[in-house]
Parts: structure tokens; C-alpha cells; sequence
């Protein structure tokens, strides 16, 4: 995501002049580096909600892990190496998977061997351990893994029938000490 941003300076011989000013995001990730992308100056950062863990001047790195979903100001202040104040520039930064904390199961998957949806598996971020229990119709269990390893939609080297299995997931998140439980139930398609 980029945004364009026009800071207005005042120049010593009382000029107006318009000095354009990109800040840009990248990685989608919990880190996210923001910078401006024009030369030697003073700028002043501010961030609601984040933490700013690197501060090079002209470039940031913000820390959104754990931040609740929610819309962000990140505020720049910039005065010109000639002591020319310029506006101050906002820019809304929306947190929305990158700060996820939740566990996603599907509730159907087909092991065809076509390359989609071959394996089931709960996703989330932010995902440390996660343990994984199949059971059958009679409560047989038919899979378990206990690191993070999909199922294939196989018992023993066989495919399984096309029915619908109980799934439970024991898991526990990076910043937690504490193990969660959920369970379910997922169709095997062929």
C-alpha cells in the first residue's frame, strides 16, 4: 500500500513550494517499514497503537503484533535541514489479519491429488503449537499429530470414505502459556 503525501514548506526567501513525500508499507507481516522517501531532513514520527521498534529518521519499523483490529494514525513531522517547518502528514494505517490472534478450520477438504485442498489443517497466526486428533464416525481415532503436520485424508496408507469426521485441536499461541481446545467436524470429499 502506498499513500502520497504533500508536506508544504516555507523556504527562507518566503517562497511556497510543494514538496511531495511518499510513505509506503510493505510486508505483510507484524512488522511494517514506513518511510519517506525524500532526502536529509528532521522527521518526527508518531504511531497510535503500534510500537515503533527501529527509528532511522526518514524510515520506520513498526511492531502491530497482539494490536486489536482498528484503524491507526501514523503522524510525520518533518523541518527541512534549513529550519523550514512543514505540515504535518497523517497517514491511517488499518490492522486487520496482521495482528490476527485466531485459529481457522476448514469444514471440507478433498484429497484427490489435484493439488487443491488436498490436506486438512487449522491455520492462524500467531500459531506455536498445535496438536491435531481425527476421529471417525465411532470415535475411533484415525490421525494425530502433534506437530502441525496436515492429514492427508489417509488411515494406515488407505484412503479414508467419504463421510464426515470430528476433528479436535489442541493449540496454544506465541504469546500465550496456556493451551486452547476447540473441536468440530469436516467433510472428506473426493
Amino acid at each position: 500500500m502506498k499513500k502520497l503525501l504533500t508536506i508544504l514548506f516555507l523556504l527562507p526567501c518566503f517562497v511556497f513550494s510543494q514538496q511531495s513525500i511518499e510513505v509506503c508499507t510493505e510486508n505483510q507481516a507484524y512488522l511494517q517499514d514506513y518511510w519517506v522517501a525524500d532526502g536529509d531532513n528532521q522527521y518526527f514520527w508518531s504511531v497510535e497503537g503500534g510500537v515503533i521498534e527501529v527509528n532511522n529518521g526518514n524510515e520506520i519499523t513498526v511492531n502491530w503484533l497482539n494490536i486489536p483490529y482498528d484503524q491507526y494514525l501514523i503522524t510525520v513531522y518533518v523541518i527541512s535541514n534549513a529550519g523550514c517547518e512543514g505540515d504535518t502528514t497523517t497517514l491511517w494505517v488499518d490492522i486487520d489479519e496482521c495482528s490476527f490472534n485466531g485459529l481457522y478450520v476448514p469444514n471440507a477438504f478433498t484429497p484427490n491429488g489435484d493439488g487443491k485442498n488436498d490436506d486438512f489443517m487449522a491455520v492462524g497466526e500467531n500459531v506455536d503449537k498445535l496438536e491435531l486428533f481425527i476421529f471417525n464416525r465411532w470415535g475411533e481415532l484415525i490421525y494425530q499429530s502433534y506437530y502441525m503436520e496436515p492429514w492427508n485424508g489417509k488411515m494406515n496408507d488407505v484412503d479414508c470414505q467419504i463421510d464426515v469426521y470430528v476433528w479436535k485441536v489442541n493449540y496454544k499461541f506465541i504469546d500465550e502459556n496456556f493451551y486452547k481446545t476447540e473441536h468440530g467436524h469436516v467433510t472428506l470429499v473426493r
